[in-house]
């Protein structure tokens, strides 16, 4: 490694000075105080040798801006410095995330860690979580804020002889309320927040009393026209069964603690 690499790695806790030509601004010099312990451990990464890079230099100070933008709205007297044990990770995340809605939900998280009001929500788990989630499934989350759950029904068409066959697995609402990039995947992609510990699937042990939900679903998915269709010639009878995905408290935790 030459003087050169050298000295950018010494000199960790300037970073801010390589992305920023007034270090003076209030608003830069507020980055620097709630970030100044992160930003010394950051040569764990080379962040500084990674400045180096001109389309990564560009891509880390977006990132900046957009966590800056959110510190200021925090009142001054209840800002406080990030702990490194979310902030570091979170800032070697935020300087290779290309991705806006990934990048939102780090720079939140960041912002809640700056916040003393709010320090208590950031969980070092929910760096990991936010690693493997997708564009559209940080849809999901932000359309899950102030949610308890997602209502959905099965379509089970009973055979003319013995058994059922589910023609609509867990049909919601979701695709007609949050524009998706691929909403094919949408079961995939809920099925992977039930994993991450997000949703709970009730699976039909329970459902809402309130019909409003469920009556909008056989609507939009044509229930009445189905059973038009398919009974008696095909199926003796196609039912309804009803029950919802439910936001976990942990879950609850990680939409407060990243979706602004």
């Amino acid at each position: 490694m030459d003087n050169s690499v050298l000295d950018l790695v010494k000199g960790a806790p300037n970073i801010l000075g390589r992305i920023y030509t007034d270090l003076a601004q209030p608003s830069v010099k507020a980055v620097g105080r709630a970030l100044g312990t992160v930003f010394e451990f950051s040569t764990s990464f080379l962040l500084p040798v990674k400045l180096l890079n001109e389309k990564f230099k560009l891509n880390f100070k977006k990132r900046i801006a957009e966590y800056e933008k959110k510190l200021e709205e925090i009142p001054e007297d209840k800002r406080c410095e990030v702990h490194p044990q979310v902030g570091v990770p979170i800032i070697e995340k935020l300087s290779y995330t290309t991705t806006d809605e990934i990048a939102d939900l780090f720079t939140t998280l960041l912002a809640n860690a700056s916040n003393i009001d709010m320090v208590n929500t950031a969980h070092p788990a929910f760096i990991s979580i936010i690693e493997r989630l997708s564009s559209d499934e940080a849809r999901i989350i932000k359309y899950l804020k102030g949610k308890e759950d997602i209502q959905y029904c099965d379509f089970r068409a009973n055979s003319l002889a013995v058994g059922f066959d589910i023609i609509l697995e867990h049909a919601n609402l979701v695709n007609f309320e949050v524009k998706l990039d691929f909403p094919n995947n949408l079961n995939a992609y809920l099925s992977n927040l039930i994993s991450l510990g997000i949703l709970y699937d009730m699976n039909g042990s329970t459902y809402r009393i309130d019909e409003t939900v469920y009556n909008r679903i056989k609507e939009v998915y044509q229930y009445e026209q189905l059973k038009k269709q398919l009974v008696p010639n095909t199926y003796k009878s196609i039912d309804v069964h009803k029950s919802y995905y439910k936001v976990t408290a942990f879950g609850k935790l990680f939409i407060q603690a990243c979706i602004k």
